[in-house]
C-alpha cells in the first residue's frame, strides 16, 4: 500500500537508509534529512494543478511536504526517534552535518543517521539552477571520533570564484569523505585528518 505512494525521491530516501541502517545494529537512531528542493517534482505537478485550477488531493499534498520522505521512513522502519528535515539551498548538506553534530554533542546519541536526497529540476524550474543537476542520494551514520582516530571537521570561509563549483557540495564531500580526504567546495572546507 505505502509503495504505491511513494515517488522516486521516496524511494532513493527509503533505499539509501536502507542500505545503512539495514543488519548493521543502527536501528531507532535520530534522524537528519536534508534536501535543496525536496520532492520538487511532486510539488511542480501540484503547481500546474492549481494553475489549471485543479483540485488538489489532500494525500498528494501531504506527501509534497519537505519532511514527507523521512516520514515515510519513520512509518516503516518503525524509528521512534527524533527527526528533522532541512532545507539551506546550496549549504542544504553542510548545515545537516552541523545538525547531525549538534546532536552528537548537545543530546549525547552515540550515532546519527544523516540523509540527503535531491532530484535535478523539473522544467521550467530549469531557467533557474545555479549549480548542475545531478539525481542523487547519501546516507551516512555519523558518531564522534574517539581520541586519536581520523575524522573530519568542517569549516565556513569566504567565498572567492575560483572556490566555487557546479557539482552539489553534498557530492563534492561525499566523494571527500569516502576517499579519506579534505575539500573545499562553494565555501566550504571538509578537512580530513588521519
Amino acid at each position: 500500500m505505502q509503495r504505491r505512494r511513494m515517488t522516486p525521491f521516496v524511494k532513493m530516501v527509503l533505499h539509501t537508509a536502507h542500505q545503512v541502517t539495514n543488519d548493521k545494529g543502527y536501528e531507532n537512531m535520530p534522524v537528519v534529512f536534508s534536501s535543496r528542493h525536496g520532492d520538487f517534482h511532486k510539488t511542480a505537478n501540484l503547481l500546474g494543478e492549481l494553475g489549471e485550477k485543479q483540485p488538489l488531493s489532500p494525500t498528494g499534498f501531504g506527501l509534497s511536504v519537505h519532511n514527507a520522505a523521512i516520514g515515510m521512513y519513520s512509518i516503516i522502519s518503525g524509528n521512534t526517534q527524533p527527526m528533522n528535515a532541512i532545507a539551506a539551498g546550496k549549504d542544504s548538506f553542510a548545515c545537516a552535518l552541523i545538525e547531525a553534530y549538534i546532536k552528537l554533542v548537545e543530546y549525547k546519541q552515540p550515532h546519527i543517521l544523516l540523509v540527503h536526497t535531491d532530484e535535478s529540476l523539473p522544467e521550467p524550474y530549469t531557467t533557474f539552477v545555479d549549480e548542475a543537476q545531478i539525481t542523487h542520494s547519501i546516507a551516512l551514520v555519523i558518531r564522534l571520533a574517539t581520541e586519536k582516530e581520523a575524522h573530519f571537521s568542517l569549516t565556513k570561509q569566504a567565498t572567492n570564484n575560483s572556490e566555487q563549483t557546479t557539482t552539489p557540495l553534498s557530492l563534492e564531500f561525499a566523494k571527500a569523505m569516502f576517499n579519506k580526504q579534505s575539500a573545499s567546495a562553494n565555501g566550504w572546507l571538509l578537512t580530513h585528518y588521519a
